[in-house]
């Protein structure tokens, strides 16, 4: 017979493990590492507007992850700072406040202080380097190459600490890189197990949709590879976005009660001359409208135009849902509304929804 002593503590090992405890929830945690010198200006814009999206779509999928955001700030020696370091959190509304005090300034000559930013990136950061449940993260976002000092660490040295840590190093590179800063954001990218990729301007898109001969992918946008890349490595740890619904961002772009356009229609626009003749239409019984559409980048985004002057249509959401897009609408009232949303090769399907 067992004894008094030996039925208690199997009692209490019952009661400190019970069989029903939920497992832990899968993390994400996403650091970026973003050049803040003067030319940076207008990405440091997208990462403030897209930071939002990025968090509500990786929180789409099932299990519902935690999901942690990180910043590292850089420029040069001799500006203002060298590194600036945001803790993780999971507060997006902090990681916006870090991003909204993050001015893009400095600079002067081209090299920036890119392996500083990636030591300070790995080690100031706190990551869950003890927790096998969770995806760890980290982009490297900007568009110069690395100055290299003589304390400068060996990016060698921090590929392979990311590897042993289980970090996986993203590159973005933005703008007119020059051939050897690509490479080092592609090389690093590739050594660490990560993606490289190429978010080029306006002009570089419409010329050369490949624009980097080593191999670097072409993203529409800064949400897009983040968000991408983040739910593709997501499954290490559990996390599937196959079941999920994921929210699409969407920019509302313009709206009038009157227009050229009728009924309760969903228009995708996707190139520029098929959205200057819908705008042309929309603006001949539009009074005050412009006769010029507004500018849209059709390489990276494109137009949804919802409804008519005599039936209004509201979006209330885009999604992606297993390689389609779902715009669900509601009824609204008359007139048209247009928004920007990422540029995609699948088509838009409306459908009545709510709230």
């Amino acid at each position: 017979m067992k004894s008094l002593r030996s039925i208690a503590s199997a009692a209490a090992l019952f009661v400190c493990a019970p069989a029903w405890a939920e497992p832990p929830r899968p993390r994400i945690e996403v650091a970026f590492a973003l050049d803040a010198t003067g030319s940076m200006g207008p990405w440091i814009e997208s990462a403030r507007t897209r930071i939002k999206a990025i968090a509500d779509d990786l929180a789409a999928g099932e299990p519902k992850p935690e999901v942690r955001f990180g910043l590292v700030a850089y420029r040069d020696k001799g500006d203002a700072f060298v590194t600036k370091v945001h803790a993780f959190t999971g507060d997006v509304e902090q990681m916006k406040a870090a991003l909204d005090g993050t001015a893009a300034s400095g600079g002067g000559d081209t090299p920036e202080a890119v392996l500083e930013a990636l030591a300070a990136s790995l080690h100031d950061l706190k990551w869950s380097d003890d927790d096998q449940n969770v995806v760890k993260l980290l982009y490297l976002v900007g568009d110069a190459p690395p100055s290299r000092h003589p304390d400068s660490p060996s990016e060698d040295a921090l590929v392979e600490e990311a590897l042993r840590r289980g970090i996986v190093l993203h590159t973005i590179a933005c703008g007119g890189m020059d051939r050897d800063g690509q490479s080092f954001f592609e090389r690093v990218a590739r050594l660490s197990e990560g993606r490289p990729f190429r978010l080029a301007e306006r002009h570089e898109r419409r010329a050369s949709p490949t624009v980097s001969a080593a191999g670097a992918a072409h993203a529409g946008s800064l949400a897009a590879a983040v968000s991408g890349s983040a739910r593709a490595y997501s499954g290490s740890v559990g996390v599937d976005f196959s079941k999920a619904a994921a929210p699409v961002p969407v920019e509302p772009l313009a709206a009038a009660a009157e227009s050229g356009l009728l009924g309760a229609q969903v228009r995708l626009v996707t190139d520029a001359a098929t959205w200057s003749d819908l705008w042309s239409a929309h603006a001949s019984a539009a009074p005050g409208v412009a006769a010029t559409p507004p500018a849209v980048d059709f390489a990276a985004r494109q137009v949804l135009a919802l409804g008519g002057a005599d039936a209004g249509l509201e979006l209330v959401r885009l999604e992606a849902r297993d390689g389609a897009r779902v715009a669900v609408v509601k009824p609204a009232a008359p007139g048209v509304r247009f928004v920007v949303v990422p540029a995609a090769e699948t088509p838009i399907v409306a459908k009545g929804g709510a709230l």
